[in-house]
Protein backbone atom coordinates (compact mmCIF):
# COMPACT_ATOMS: atom_id res chain seq x y z
CA UNK A 1 0.00 0.00 0.00
CA UNK A 2 2.81 2.67 0.96
CA UNK A 3 4.88 0.91 -1.86
CA UNK A 4 6.42 3.19 -4.28
CA UNK A 5 4.87 7.32 -5.19
CA UNK A 6 2.43 8.39 -2.88
CA UNK A 7 1.05 11.64 -4.19
CA UNK A 8 0.60 14.14 -0.90
CA UNK A 9 -2.59 16.02 -3.17
CA UNK A 10 -3.21 19.82 -3.50
CA UNK A 11 -6.75 20.60 -2.73
CA UNK A 12 -8.25 23.38 -5.51
CA UNK A 13 -10.66 25.89 -4.54
CA UNK A 14 -12.80 28.53 -6.69
CA UNK A 15 -14.41 31.31 -4.55
CA UNK A 16 -13.77 29.63 -1.11
CA UNK A 17 -14.96 26.10 -2.29
CA UNK A 18 -13.85 22.66 -3.85
CA UNK A 19 -13.54 23.20 -7.59
CA UNK A 20 -15.16 19.33 -8.26
CA UNK A 21 -14.16 19.64 -12.27
CA UNK A 22 -10.39 20.18 -11.69
CA UNK A 23 -10.29 18.20 -9.03
CA UNK A 24 -11.31 15.30 -11.20
CA UNK A 25 -8.82 16.31 -14.27
CA UNK A 26 -5.88 17.21 -11.44
CA UNK A 27 -6.47 13.10 -9.74
CA UNK A 28 -6.51 11.59 -13.12
CA UNK A 29 -3.72 13.78 -14.42
CA UNK A 30 -1.32 11.82 -11.23
CA UNK A 31 -3.03 8.75 -11.90
CA UNK A 32 -1.37 9.06 -15.85
CA UNK A 33 1.19 9.66 -14.32
CA UNK A 34 1.71 6.47 -13.12
CA UNK A 35 2.06 7.25 -8.98
CA UNK A 36 1.28 4.21 -7.01
CA UNK A 37 -1.39 5.98 -4.58
CA UNK A 38 -2.97 9.24 -3.75
CA UNK A 39 -2.97 10.42 0.36
CA UNK A 40 -6.11 12.21 0.45
CA UNK A 41 -6.25 15.02 2.55
CA UNK A 42 -3.13 14.88 3.61
CA UNK A 43 -1.22 18.18 5.23
CA UNK A 44 -0.26 19.68 1.36
CA UNK A 45 -4.27 19.03 1.15
CA UNK A 46 -4.90 21.66 3.42
CA UNK A 47 -7.28 18.67 5.23
CA UNK A 48 -7.64 20.43 8.68
CA UNK A 49 -8.77 23.76 6.81
CA UNK A 50 -11.33 21.71 5.43
CA UNK A 51 -14.93 20.44 6.64
CA UNK A 52 -15.43 16.96 7.69
CA UNK A 53 -18.18 16.97 4.25
CA UNK A 54 -15.40 18.33 1.61
CA UNK A 55 -12.85 15.68 2.93
CA UNK A 56 -15.33 13.17 2.62
CA UNK A 57 -15.90 14.46 -1.40
CA UNK A 58 -12.25 14.63 -1.55
CA UNK A 59 -11.93 10.66 -0.29
CA UNK A 60 -14.52 9.42 -2.98
CA UNK A 61 -13.62 11.81 -6.07
CA UNK A 62 -9.85 10.39 -5.41
CA UNK A 63 -10.78 6.80 -5.45
CA UNK A 64 -13.21 7.20 -8.44
CA UNK A 65 -11.13 8.96 -10.36
CA UNK A 66 -7.58 6.76 -10.19
CA UNK A 67 -9.55 3.60 -9.51
CA UNK A 68 -8.47 0.15 -8.53
CA UNK A 69 -4.72 0.39 -9.91
CA UNK A 70 -4.33 3.36 -7.89
CA UNK A 71 -4.49 2.78 -3.99
CA UNK A 72 -6.48 5.60 -1.81
CA UNK A 73 -5.21 6.57 1.89
CA UNK A 74 -7.49 8.63 3.28
CA UNK A 75 -6.36 10.87 6.11
CA UNK A 76 -8.62 10.87 8.82
CA UNK A 77 -6.77 12.69 10.97
CA UNK A 78 -8.36 15.08 13.74
CA UNK A 79 -8.79 16.81 17.20
CA UNK A 80 -11.83 15.17 18.01
CA UNK A 81 -11.81 11.15 17.77
CA UNK A 82 -15.51 11.36 17.07
CA UNK A 83 -14.99 13.38 13.73
CA UNK A 84 -11.96 10.80 13.28
CA UNK A 85 -14.36 7.88 13.30
CA UNK A 86 -16.62 9.43 11.16
CA UNK A 87 -14.39 10.16 8.69
CA UNK A 88 -13.12 6.31 8.84
CA UNK A 89 -16.76 5.66 8.03
CA UNK A 90 -17.06 7.93 5.61
CA UNK A 91 -13.32 6.59 3.87
CA UNK A 92 -14.94 2.70 3.97
CA UNK A 93 -17.91 4.34 2.11
CA UNK A 94 -15.75 5.70 -0.38
CA UNK A 95 -14.10 2.08 -0.74
CA UNK A 96 -11.04 3.33 0.14
CA UNK A 97 -8.00 1.05 0.52
CA UNK A 98 -6.97 2.25 3.57
CA UNK A 99 -6.61 4.90 6.43
CA UNK A 100 -3.62 7.25 8.09
CA UNK A 101 -4.29 8.48 11.32
CA UNK A 102 -1.71 11.02 12.85
CA UNK A 103 -1.47 10.52 16.98
CA UNK A 104 -3.11 12.41 19.44
CA UNK A 105 -3.01 16.74 18.23
CA UNK A 106 -2.03 19.64 20.07
CA UNK A 107 -2.25 18.41 23.67
CA UNK A 108 1.14 16.63 24.21
CA UNK A 109 0.48 13.61 25.94
CA UNK A 110 2.03 10.32 27.17
CA UNK A 111 2.98 7.29 25.34
CA UNK A 112 0.35 5.25 27.62
CA UNK A 113 -1.94 8.21 26.36
CA UNK A 114 -0.95 7.73 22.83
CA UNK A 115 -0.96 3.92 22.91
CA UNK A 116 -4.63 4.13 24.20
CA UNK A 117 -5.43 6.36 21.33
CA UNK A 118 -3.83 4.15 18.45
CA UNK A 119 -5.85 1.67 19.98
CA UNK A 120 -9.66 2.77 19.82
CA UNK A 121 -8.72 4.01 16.43
CA UNK A 122 -7.48 0.09 15.73
CA UNK A 123 -10.19 -1.54 17.11
CA UNK A 124 -12.67 0.83 14.75
CA UNK A 125 -11.36 -0.10 12.20
CA UNK A 126 -10.53 -3.90 12.13
CA UNK A 127 -11.41 -4.54 8.53
CA UNK A 128 -9.36 -1.96 7.49
CA UNK A 129 -5.17 -1.46 6.77
CA UNK A 130 -4.09 1.64 9.53
CA UNK A 131 -1.53 3.53 8.66
CA UNK A 132 0.23 5.85 11.31
CA UNK A 133 1.34 9.47 10.06
CA UNK A 134 4.48 10.48 11.90
CA UNK A 135 5.21 14.18 11.69
CA UNK A 136 6.28 15.84 14.87
CA UNK A 137 6.81 19.07 13.76
CA UNK A 138 3.42 19.80 13.18
CA UNK A 139 1.60 17.08 15.27
CA UNK A 140 3.85 18.08 18.40
CA UNK A 141 3.98 14.03 19.22
CA UNK A 142 5.90 11.71 18.28
CA UNK A 143 5.47 8.24 17.02
CA UNK A 144 8.63 5.85 18.20
CA UNK A 145 9.76 2.72 17.04
CA UNK A 146 8.57 1.32 20.54
CA UNK A 147 4.93 2.60 20.05
CA UNK A 148 5.08 0.92 16.72
CA UNK A 149 6.06 -2.36 17.74
CA UNK A 150 3.27 -2.18 20.70
CA UNK A 151 0.78 -2.01 18.26
CA UNK A 152 2.45 -4.31 15.94
CA UNK A 153 2.01 -7.12 18.27
CA UNK A 154 -1.62 -6.09 19.22
CA UNK A 155 -3.41 -5.22 15.89
CA UNK A 156 -3.32 -7.15 12.87
CA UNK A 157 -4.45 -4.04 10.52
CA UNK A 158 -1.91 -1.93 11.88
CA UNK A 159 -0.34 -1.82 8.55
CA UNK A 160 2.61 1.19 8.47
CA UNK A 161 4.16 4.13 8.70
CA UNK A 162 4.36 7.04 6.88
CA UNK A 163 7.39 8.91 8.69
CA UNK A 164 7.63 12.95 7.87
CA UNK A 165 10.24 13.61 10.63
CA UNK A 166 13.29 13.59 8.68
CA UNK A 167 15.09 11.64 11.20
CA UNK A 168 17.47 9.09 9.57
CA UNK A 169 18.39 6.52 12.04
CA UNK A 170 14.30 6.62 13.79
CA UNK A 171 13.87 5.70 9.94
CA UNK A 172 16.04 2.77 10.32
CA UNK A 173 14.39 2.24 13.76
CA UNK A 174 11.48 1.56 12.23
CA UNK A 175 12.99 -0.49 9.44
CA UNK A 176 14.71 -3.04 11.95
CA UNK A 177 10.70 -3.84 12.10
CA UNK A 178 10.09 -5.41 9.17
CA UNK A 179 12.49 -8.49 10.20
CA UNK A 180 9.88 -9.34 12.64
CA UNK A 181 6.74 -7.95 11.01
CA UNK A 182 7.13 -8.72 7.45
CA UNK A 183 3.49 -6.49 6.78
CA UNK A 184 5.29 -3.57 7.92
CA UNK A 185 5.30 -0.67 5.39
CA UNK A 186 7.43 2.42 5.99
CA UNK A 187 6.86 5.60 3.25
CA UNK A 188 9.00 8.47 3.97
CA UNK A 189 8.32 12.42 3.41
CA UNK A 190 12.18 12.98 2.58
CA UNK A 191 12.45 14.02 -0.83
CA UNK A 192 16.43 14.86 -0.24
CA UNK A 193 16.38 11.33 0.74
CA UNK A 194 14.03 9.07 -1.21
CA UNK A 195 16.59 6.69 -2.72
CA UNK A 196 19.17 6.68 0.10
CA UNK A 197 15.49 5.59 2.32
CA UNK A 198 15.00 3.31 -0.36
CA UNK A 199 18.14 1.58 0.11
CA UNK A 200 18.04 1.06 3.45
CA UNK A 201 14.73 -0.40 3.30
CA UNK A 202 12.36 1.83 3.12
CA UNK A 203 8.95 0.99 1.12
CA UNK A 204 8.15 4.13 -0.88
CA UNK A 205 7.64 8.68 -0.29
CA UNK A 206 4.52 10.39 0.12
CA UNK A 207 5.27 13.73 -0.75
CA UNK A 208 3.70 16.96 -1.81
CA UNK A 209 6.31 17.80 -4.32
CA UNK A 210 5.48 14.17 -6.09
CA UNK A 211 1.79 15.91 -6.47
CA UNK A 212 2.70 19.07 -8.77
CA UNK A 213 5.93 16.65 -10.35
CA UNK A 214 5.70 13.34 -10.15
CA UNK A 215 8.16 12.15 -13.27
CA UNK A 216 11.37 12.21 -10.86
CA UNK A 217 9.99 10.52 -8.33
CA UNK A 218 8.51 7.83 -10.59
CA UNK A 219 11.75 7.41 -12.57
CA UNK A 220 13.92 6.90 -9.48
CA UNK A 221 11.70 4.67 -7.94
CA UNK A 222 11.49 2.26 -11.67
CA UNK A 223 15.43 2.91 -11.26
CA UNK A 224 15.52 1.71 -8.45
CA UNK A 225 13.31 -1.43 -8.75
CA UNK A 226 15.31 -2.09 -12.00
CA UNK A 227 18.44 -2.30 -9.19
CA UNK A 228 19.97 0.41 -11.89
CA UNK A 229 21.73 2.45 -8.98
CA UNK A 230 23.87 5.07 -10.62
CA UNK A 231 21.20 5.74 -12.74
CA UNK A 232 18.52 5.94 -10.19
CA UNK A 233 21.49 8.03 -7.95
CA UNK A 234 21.23 11.05 -10.95
CA UNK A 235 18.12 10.75 -11.47
CA UNK A 236 18.01 11.81 -7.35
CA UNK A 237 19.94 14.62 -8.06
CA UNK A 238 17.52 15.81 -10.36
CA UNK A 239 14.41 14.94 -8.16
CA UNK A 240 16.47 17.02 -5.23
CA UNK A 241 16.79 20.34 -7.56
CA UNK A 242 13.28 20.01 -8.66
CA UNK A 243 11.82 19.69 -5.56
CA UNK A 244 14.15 22.38 -4.03
CA UNK A 245 12.75 24.80 -6.82
CA UNK A 246 9.16 24.29 -4.99
CA UNK A 247 10.24 24.55 -1.55
CA UNK A 248 10.48 20.95 -1.05
CA UNK A 249 7.11 20.64 0.20
CA UNK A 250 7.40 23.39 3.02
CA UNK A 251 4.83 25.67 1.17
CA UNK A 252 1.37 25.12 0.27
CA UNK A 253 0.98 28.23 -1.50
CA UNK A 254 4.53 27.56 -3.35
CA UNK A 255 3.06 24.50 -4.37
CA UNK A 256 -0.24 25.69 -5.17
CA UNK A 257 1.00 28.11 -7.65
CA UNK A 258 3.82 25.45 -9.17
CA UNK A 259 0.47 23.51 -9.67
CA UNK A 260 -1.06 26.11 -11.39
CA UNK A 261 1.31 26.57 -13.99
CA UNK A 262 1.18 23.13 -15.02
CA UNK A 263 -2.36 23.64 -15.57
CA UNK A 264 -4.62 23.01 -12.43
CA UNK A 265 -5.88 25.36 -10.63
CA UNK A 266 -5.91 29.14 -9.55
CA UNK A 267 -3.30 28.74 -6.72
CA UNK A 268 -5.62 29.83 -4.26
CA UNK A 269 -5.44 28.53 -0.61
CA UNK A 270 -7.27 29.09 2.30
CA UNK A 271 -6.54 31.39 5.48
CA UNK A 272 -4.65 31.33 7.17
CA UNK A 273 -2.23 30.85 4.09
CA UNK A 274 -1.83 33.35 1.93
CA UNK A 275 -1.37 32.93 -1.79
CA UNK A 276 2.11 32.79 -3.19
CA UNK A 277 3.60 35.93 -5.50
CA UNK A 278 5.35 33.61 -8.58
CA UNK A 279 7.45 36.36 -9.48
CA UNK A 280 10.65 34.52 -10.29
CA UNK A 281 8.93 31.10 -9.38
CA UNK A 282 7.57 30.54 -13.32
CA UNK A 283 11.19 30.98 -14.66
CA UNK A 284 12.35 28.73 -11.92
CA UNK A 285 9.45 26.10 -12.54
CA UNK A 286 8.88 26.85 -16.65
CA UNK A 287 13.01 25.78 -16.91
CA UNK A 288 12.66 22.63 -14.84
CA UNK A 289 9.35 22.06 -16.43
CA UNK A 290 11.49 21.28 -19.64
CA UNK A 291 14.07 19.35 -17.98
CA UNK A 292 11.77 17.05 -16.95
CA UNK A 293 10.05 16.71 -20.36
CA UNK A 294 13.37 15.90 -21.76
CA UNK A 295 14.75 13.89 -19.14
CA UNK A 296 11.82 12.22 -17.19
CA UNK A 297 9.44 11.31 -19.99
CA UNK A 298 8.44 7.78 -20.86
Amino acid sequence: MLQGVIAAHLTLFKDGKLDYEETEKYFDFLRQKNVNGVFACGTTSEGLLMSTEEREDIFRISKSVVGKNVKVIANCSSLRIEETKMLISAAKKAGDDAIAILPPLYYRVSEEEMLNYFSEVMRFTSDMPVYIYNIPSLAVNAVNANIAYKLLKNFDNFSGMKDSSGDFGAITKLVELKREFQRFEIAVGFDRAFLSCLMAGVDGTVSGPAAVFPEPFVKVYELFRAKKFEEARLAQEKLIEISSSIGEGYSIPILKEALKLRGFGNGTVRLPLLQADEGNLRQLIVKNEEEIEKIFSS
